[in-house]
C-alpha cells in the first residue's frame, strides 16, 4: 500500500512558500492609472509618502517598490482630474485605479485664448474645454453634432451646418483646426459637417470678441478644434458607426512616437443616404453624399528646436434630383457636387532659454467647389458652376517672458486671398498686413489682465485698429469674476456681394447682395419657389461693420463637486451683415442672401451648473437668454412709424410687444445632460436634453420685420441618448440615439427626425499588448 509521507509534503509546502514570498519580495507590483472611461492617464504625477516621483508609462501604467510599507499612502495628482489618494495594500488589491474628472476641466491648458499655454483657471475670459469624454458622449459623427449640445452655441441651417454665438452669425466665428485658420465658407458661413470628429482631442471655445489678435472673423469668437497626436511609442484604432438613412462612419488612425519623432496619420469616410422632409416633392431635404478626410502630422524635436508640420485633405461627392420647369412643362434635373479642401501648416520654433521663444507659422489651403447640373433625358446642361479659394498666411509670433509677473507677445504677419467663381467677372484677391501686441499681467495672486491691440492693413477696407482688455480677479480659490472689453471691425467681401452659389449635398441657395433679385428670378422661372419670405427689391449694396463688446462673469466652486459658471454678453454692431432666407424652395430648403441691419444689439447671459451627486452620477444643466434687436427698428416702433395688419385685414401699429428681434434667433435655449456609470457593469450612460426655442423664419406681411406669430417656428426639444462600454481590452461599444421622440420642425432643414445608431472603436496597440 501506498503511504502518503505528511512529513515530506510539509517540507515541499514550506520551500514553496518561500519561493513565491522571495519572488514576490524581488519584484514590483504593476498598477494601471486609468480614467472613468478606461483610458490611460500618462501625465499623471505618482508619489508615496512624498518620496520622489515613480515613473508611469505612456500606457498609464506604474509600479509599487517592492520595499514599500502596505499601509503607505500613495498620492496621485493630474491636470483634469480630482487628487487621488489611497494606501498600497488596497491599490494592490484593486490593480486598476482610476481617477475622476474635475468639474469643469479648469486646469486645462488652452490655446486659443491667448495664442499662449494658459489653464482655464488663469484666464480672465469665458472659455470652454469640450474633452474627448464628452465628445464621446454626444455619439456625434460630424463637429455639428458636438457643438450643438453646448450652451450658447446654436447650430442652424444657415447654407449648411452654420453656427451662432451670442446672437451673432458664423461669419463673426473664427474656426481653427490646431491653431490654425479653416477657409472655405460659403458667403460667410463655415460648414460644421466638413469636420469628423474621430480623431478630435478636445475643443476649445472662446466665447466674446477675439480681434485683438486674430482679426475681424473672431468678433463673436474662437472654435479650436486639437486633434490628436502621438503620445505613446506605437498606436493604432479603427473606429466604425453607423445610424439611421445609412449614414456610416469609418476611420482608422496610426501614430508612432520614438527618438524625438511623432508620426501621425488619420483617414475616415463618411456616407449618406441623405433623408427627404417633403416626399411629395421630387428631390432630397439632404442629398446622398460621401466624404474623405485625411490628416497627416510629422514633428520632430531637436535641443532647442521643435519642427511641425500638419497637413489634411478632405473631398465630398453629391448627388440629387430636382424638377425645374421649362416653359411649361415639368422636367427632371440631376445635380452633382464636390467640394474639396486641402490645408498645409509647418510650424518652427525656438527656445534659445526659458525667457523667449520665436515661432513661425505657414498656412497655406485650396478650398474649391462645382456643381453641374443637367436635364435628364438627354444630358444637356442646365448650370455650371465653379468656385476656387487660395488662402496663404505667414506670421511670426515673439513671446518674451519679462518675469513671473510680465508676458509679452508680438505677432507680425501676412495673408494673401483669392477667390475664382464662374459667375465673377474676374479673379478676385486681396492682401492685408497685420501686427499684434499682447500683455498678460499677474500684479498679485488676486488679479490677471491681459490687454491686447491688433493693427491690420487690408488692400479692400484699408486701415484698422482692434484692441480687448480682459482681466480677472480672485476673491478666493472657489470665485473668480472677469470681464472684458473689446471692439472690432468688418468690411463685406466679394462672396457676400457677387456670391451665386448651389449647394448639391443640402440643395440650398446663396446669392450675393448684388445678384438677389436675378436669382431668386431664375428660380422661380424654373418652378423651384413655394413661397417669398423677403422681397428681393430690399436688398442692396452692402457696408462695412463696427463693433464693440462687452462679456463679464463668474466661475464659482461651490465645492468639489459643485461648478457654476455665469456670463454676460453685450455686443453693439453697427451695420450688421445679416444672413437671410429669401425664398423657401419646394424642396423644404431656402434662398439666403445678405442685407444690412443699421443698429445691432445683442445682449444676454449664458449659465452653466455641474453637479456630480457620487462617482457614478453627474448631472449638468445650461440656459442662455439672448435678446437681438434692431435699434433703429425700436425707434421707428417707439414713433409709430410702423404698421401691420390683424386678422380682419386692419391696418395698425406696430408695438414694442409685437416685436421679436432678429430672424432665425431664438430667445431661449438650454440643456441639461445626466451622465451615469453602472457600477456593476461598467456601461456608460449620457441622456441629454436640447431646447432651443421659437425663432423668426420670415416676414409674411411684407412690412419687413418679425412682428406676427404665423412668421414664427415653434420651439422644441431633443433628447438624446448614448450608451457606451470599456472593455479591458480597450475595445469600446457604443449605442444611442438622437431625437428620440421625433420632434420635427418645418424651418430646419438640418433635422432629420428620430436617428439611431450603433458603433465600436479599436485600440489595436492595446488589444495587442494584451493578448
Amino acid at each position: 500500500m501506498y503511504r502518503i509521507n505528511l512529513n515530506k509534503i510539509k517540507h515541499i509546502l514550506l520551500l514553496f512558500a518561500l519561493t513565491v514570498g522571495e519572488l514576490w519580495a524581488t519584484a514590483d507590483h504593476p498598477i494601471l492609472l486609468r480614467d472613468r472611461s478606461g483610458n490611460p492617464i500618462p501625465h499623471a504625477i505618482i508619489r508615496i509618502q512624498n518620496t520622489d516621483i515613480i515613473p508611469i508609462t505612456p500606457d498609464g501604467r506604474f509600479e509599487v517598490p517592492v520595499q514599500s510599507d502596505p499601509k503607505a499612502w500613495i498620492e496621485i495628482t493630474a491636470i483634469g482630474y480630482d487628487p487621488l489618494k489611497i494606501q498600497i495594500k488596497e491599490a494592490l488589491a484593486l490593480s486598476v485605479l482610476r481617477m475622476k474628472e474635475k468639474i469643469g476641466q479648469l486646469e486645462e491648458v488652452v490655446v486659443s485664448a491667448t495664442r499662449t499655454d494658459r489653464s482655464v483657471e488663469s484666464l480672465p475670459m469665458p472659455v470652454t474645454i469640450i474633452g474627448k469624454s464628452q465628445i464621446q458622449e454626444t455619439g456625434g459623427m460630424r463637429l455639428s453634432e458636438v457643438l450643438r449640445e453646448q450652451t450658447g452655441l446654436q447650430v442652424v441651417p444657415d447654407h449648411g451646418s452654420g453656427l451662432q454665438m451670442q446672437g451673432l452669425s458664423s461669419d463673426y466665428i473664427l474656426i481653427l483646426l490646431d491653431g490654425e485658420p479653416l477657409v472655405g465658407r460659403t458667403a460667410g458661413t463655415f460648414d460644421l459637417d466638413r469636420i469628423a470628429v474621430s480623431n478630435i482631442e478636445r475643443i476649445e471655445v472662446l466665447r466674446g470678441p477675439s480681434s485683438a489678435i486674430y482679426g475681424s472673423e473672431a468678433m463673436a469668437g474662437v472654435i479650436n478644434i486639437i486633434t490628436k497626436s502621438s503620445q505613446i511609442p506605437v498606436s493604432a484604432s479603427l473606429d466604425a458607426r453607423y445610424r439611421s438613412f445609412n449614414t456610416s462612419d469609418i476611420s482608422a488612425e496610426v501614430g508612432i512616437n520614438k527618438n524625438e519623432w511623432s508620426v501621425y496619420a488619420y483617414v475616415n469616410r463618411f456616407s449618406t443616404e441623405g433623408f427627404d422632409l417633403t416626399p411629395d416633392v421630387i428631390g432630397m431635404t439632404q442629398s446622398p453624399f460621401q466624404a474623405h478626410t485625411a490628416q497627416f502630422k510629422l514633428g520632430k524635436k531637436f535641443d532647442k528646436w521643435d519642427l511641425k508640420v500638419n497637413s489634411r485633405f478632405y473631398t465630398e461627392n453629391s448627388t440629387n434630383t430636382m424638377e425645374v420647369r421649362d416653359g411649361n412643362s415639368p422636367r427632371l434635373v440631376d445635380m452633382q457636387g464636390q467640394r474639396k479642401d486641402i490645408n498645409l501648416n509647418p510650424t518652427l520654433s525656438f527656445r534659445p532659454n526659458e525667457h523667449w521663444l520665436f515661432t513661425l507659422r505657414t498656412m497655406t489651403s485650396a478650398f474649391e467647389t462645382k456643381m453641374l447640373t443637367q436635364f435628364r433625358e438627354d444630358e444637356t446642361l442646365l448650370d455650371n458652376q465653379d468656385f476656387r479659394q487660395n488662402y496663404h498666411r505667414t506670421e511670426l509670433q515673439i513671446d518674451h517672458q519679462l518675469n513671473q509677473k510680465h508676458l509679452l507677445t508680438l505677432g507680425l504677419g501676412h495673408l494673401l486671398e483669392s477667390v475664382d467663381a464662374t459667375r465673377y467677372e474676374d479673379n478676385n484677391r486681396f492682401d492685408a498686413g497685420y501686427l499684434f501686441l499682447q500683455h498678460q499681467w499677474d500684479p498679485t495672486k488676486k488679479w490677471n489682465i491681459v490687454s491686447g491691440l491688433r493693427a491690420d492693413v487690408h488692400s479692400q477696407y484699408g486701415e484698422q485698429l482692434s484692441p480687448k482688455v480682459s482681466a480677472m480677479y480672485a476673491f478666493s480659490e472657489r470665485f473668480r469674476w472677469q470681464a472684458s472689453v473689446g471692439a472690432g471691425f468688418k468690411a463685406p467681401d466679394f462672396r457676400q456681394l457677387l456670391l451665386n452659389f448651389n449647394n448639391a449635398s443640402s440643395g440650398y441657395y446663396v446669392f450675393g447682395a448684388n445678384l438677389v433679385q436675378e436669382g431668386i428670378q431664375r428660380l422661380q422661372s424654373q418652378g423651384l419657389v413655394q413661397q417669398i419670405l423677403i422681397d428681393p427689391a430690399q436688398f442692396g449694396a452692402l457696408a462695412a461693420e463696427t463693433s464693440r463688446a462687452v462679456n463679464t462673469g463668474f466661475r464659482w466652486n461651490i465645492h468639489d463637486d459643485l461648478l457654476l459658471t455665469g456670463n454676460f454678453f453685450l455686443n453693439h454692431i453697427t451695420n450688421l451683415i445679416e444672413t437671410a432666407p429669401v425664398a423657401r424652395l419646394n424642396t423644404g430648403q431656402n434662398a439666403f442672401s445678405y442685407f444690412n441691419v443699421a443698429s445691432v444689439v445683442t445682449r444676454g447671459l449664458e449659465v452653466d451648473w455641474t453637479y456630480r451627486l457620487s462617482d457614478n452620477l453627474q448631472v449638468s444643466m445650461g440656459y442662455m437668454y439672448l435678446d437681438a434687436q434692431d435699434r433703429d427698428i425700436v425707434t421707428q416702433i417707439s414713433n409709430g412709424e410702423l404698421f401691420t395688419r390683424d386678422a380682419q385685414n386692419r391696418t395698425r401699429r406696430v408695438t414694442l410687444a409685437d416685436y421679436g428681434g432678429l430672424f432665425n434667433r431664438s430667445r431661449h435655449s438650454g440643456n441639461v445632460k445626466i451622465s451615469y456609470r453602472e457600477p456593476f457593469t461598467d456601461i456608460r450612460l449620457a441622456l441629454r436634453g436640447i431646447y432651443r426655442g421659437r425663432f423668426g423664419f420670415g416676414d409674411l406681411n411684407g412690412n419687413l420685420i418679425l412682428d406676427d406669430p404665423t412668421e414664427y417656428a415653434r420651439g422644441l426639444t431633443a433628447w438624446n441618448l448614448t450608451l457606451h462600454k470599456t472593455l479591458s481590452n480597450g475595445l469600446t461599444i457604443e449605442a444611442g440615439g438622437f431625437n428620440l421622440l421625433n420632434q420635427l420642425n418645418l424651418y430646419d432643414p438640418s433635422n432629420p427626425g428620430r436617428t439611431l445608431f450603433m458603433g465600436a472603436r479599436l485600440p489595436l496597440h492595446q488589444l495587442i499588448k494584451t493578448n
